[in-house]
């Protein structure tokens, strides 16, 4: 649960605590003629804070823009203080620089992390494996923290529910993954077929490429060159028995003897040179031995666990890197005798190979006197050329021929795998229908009380004939009228609260805060207070969450005599307010009043 936003540099109107339970950040109009009206005040700004605290992309961007250069420039700082199963963590962020970020147990005694770094430690807090068959792989905190904190920007920009993820030109696969993860039905399958069918897409790209650059350099399709292979093959072979036929005069049979052995002797040792390299490169590869093992960084994170377990454990990895290191001494030392050995032989070798090269050119200039190589000289040039063709050709196709099998190798894993993610589905069918019941709870007590339902729905049908890079399901919901604004937007909340509370209701390791900013705009009072007064009535009953809301006043305050109308709220909301903001800068977010 989050439990407190403050500053240490006097940035912040005050300092901000948060309770279990419904929490609202509240816009208030003061009324008076200096007044700006109560957007900009601060409700939104809050909210990005918290976000930025926990490293989100969009919110870093704008705290960064030029609107908030006082920021940067007088080196301010915000702390966001947070409880995971009782214990405090904090993390601590300067506008001053982005990837500098520090966070611990102890506000006085913070480690120092860079943003990829504490992404992946947060990961591991926010988002632990406890089952074999729903995880996310990676570092996905950030991905997953975009549906537990909503601003007013994105939620606005959010026209489907189930794509919190907010990137743009994300595939239907990876959507269906995290809604999984957060629905607590199993990935591990997902996950595999997304792998597999992201390494199709990559394969039939290869071959498109292929095909264009074929067809660009040669004016030909790949299709075709598999008729003019055989017409390069049969060129070749006639041009070889027009070689192999050529008898020299009796005069030269000498020289050609010698040409034979002098080129044999050759390519002995061509390929003694080649063996005795790959030996050298064998050798000089186990000159290092990696030992880039970070020590301070496992004492930072063993330190979090127990004080001094990580100091103990750096001790000790110390002093066996040490060994290792004495290890590896001697062993360079023999490995250094060896190479020189080798290296030696090698020279040797190309010295012979030098001479062979000396005597077949000269042999070759007594031929050339003589005019013997002349008739053979142009069928040379003819066999080089078609030869060089044929393993052009031979490579295009060799490459689509193989990239092509590749494919169809992995379309029947994919198969395999769709098969498995049906049986999953199969398998979690209760799971489904728990979380069905809980969309039409919410609905029937939040938000269509003496309404009919009867064309609300939230369901994962499974669908077979679908693309093989395809997953072989759809999630899908609705609501009535959800075209319009209002049931627009109250498709993400529904969607929403369905998906947080029921990892609340089964106490799944997952943040226990949702914040949904700006989110009941253009939706009626009447279903505002009766989500409300259900999401009240679900914390009395699980007393572990947070749910956090902005309003300005006339949104959520209603007269007493509208109360037939709207509804009256089972609890008094303004007992719930932790930040109010009002429209004059002494009772803005900042104490320095933004241009």
């Amino acid at each position: 649960m989050l439990k407190r936003l403050y500053s240490e540099t006097n940035l912040l109107l005050k300092d901000f605590t948060f309770e279990p339970g419904i929490n609202i950040i509240l816009g208030k109009y003061s009324g008076l003629k200096e007044a700006t009206g109560v957007n900009g005040i601060g409700k939104s700004s809050l909210i990005r804070l918290i976000d930025f605290a926990l490293l989100s992309d969009s919110a870093e961007k704008l705290f960064f823009s030029d609107k908030y250069k006082f920021l940067k420039d007088e080196k301010h700082n915000i702390v966001l203080e947070f409880l995971i199963n009782k214990k405090k963590y904090f993390i601590k962020r300067y506008f001053e620089k982005k990837d500098e970020i520090y966070f611990g147990t102890t506000p006085k005694n913070l480690e120092k992390y860079d943003k990829t770094e504490l992404k992946k430690t947060l990961t591991n807090i926010f988002f632990p494996t406890v089952n074999n068959d729903i995880y996310i792989e990676g570092s996905k905190f950030r991905t997953l923290m975009n549906f537990f904190i909503k601003d007013d920007l994105d939620s606005h920009r959010r026209y489907d529910p189930l794509n919190f993820v907010g990137a743009e030109g994300i595939n239907k696969t990876n959507i269906a993954i995290f809604n999984f993860f957060l629905l607590n039905l199993p990935t591990r399958n997902l996950l595999s077929f997304a792998e597999v069918a992201k390494e199709i897409d990559n394969k039939n790209k290869a071959v498109k490429e292929i095909e264009r650059t074929v067809e660009a350099e040669t004016g030909k399709k790949i299709e075709e060159f598999h008729a003019d292979k055989i017409k390069i093959e049969k060129g070749i072979a006639l041009i070889e028995k027009s070689l192999n036929d050529y008898k020299f005069l009796e005069n030269y049979k000498n020289i050609e003897s010698e040409l034979i052995e002098i080129t044999r002797k050759i390519n002995e040792k061509l390929e003694e040179h080649h063996a005795l390299n790959m030996q050298l490169k064998k050798i000089r590869d186990n000159f290092t031995l990696n030992q880039n093992i970070d020590t301070a960084q496992i004492q930072k994170i063993y330190n979090e666990t127990l004080y001094t377990l990580g100091d103990l454990v750096k001790k000790s990895l110390d002093s066996i890197i040490q060994f290792k290191s004495e290890l590896l001494e001697n062993r360079n030392k023999f490995l250094i005798k060896k190479e020189n050995q080798l290296q030696s032989k090698i020279d040797e070798i190309l010295n012979h190979i030098s001479v062979f090269e000396k005597e077949r050119s000269i042999l070759y200039q007594k031929l050339k006197e003589k005019g013997a190589l002349d008739s053979i000289e142009n069928a040379y040039k003819d066999l080089i050329s078609e030869k060089t063709k044929l393993l052009r050709i031979d490579n295009y196709t060799e490459q689509v021929d193989n990239l092509k099998q590749i494919v169809f190798d992995l379309e029947v894993t994919v198969s395999e795998l769709r098969r498995s993610i049906i049986n999953d589905l199969n398998n979690y069918n209760k799971q489904i229908d728990t979380l069905q019941r809980l969309f039409h709870e919410i609905l029937e007590h939040a938000i269509f009380i003496d309404e009919e339902n009867e064309n609300a729905y939230f369901i994962i049908e499974k669908e077979a004939n679908t693309k093989s890079n395809q997953v072989p399901f759809k999630i899908q919901m609705e609501l009535p009228k959800a075209d319009a604004l209002g049931n627009f937007r109250l498709k993400i909340i529904v969607y929403d609260l369905m998906v947080y509370l029921n990892n609340i209701k089964i106490n799944r390791e997952l943040p226990d805060f949702l914040i949904h900013d700006g989110v009941f705009h253009a939706i009626s009072k009447k279903t505002m207070i009766n989500t409300l007064n259900y999401v009240f009535r679900q914390y009395n009953t699980f007393q572990n969450f947070q749910y956090f809301l902005t309003f300005n006043e006339d949104e959520i305050d209603t007269p007493t005599n509208k109360s037939e109308t709207y509804g009256s709220f089972e609890f008094d909301w303004r007992k719930h307010v932790v930040a109010e903001f009002s429209d004059v800068p002494e009772k803005m977010l900042f104490k320095k009043m933004l241009p």
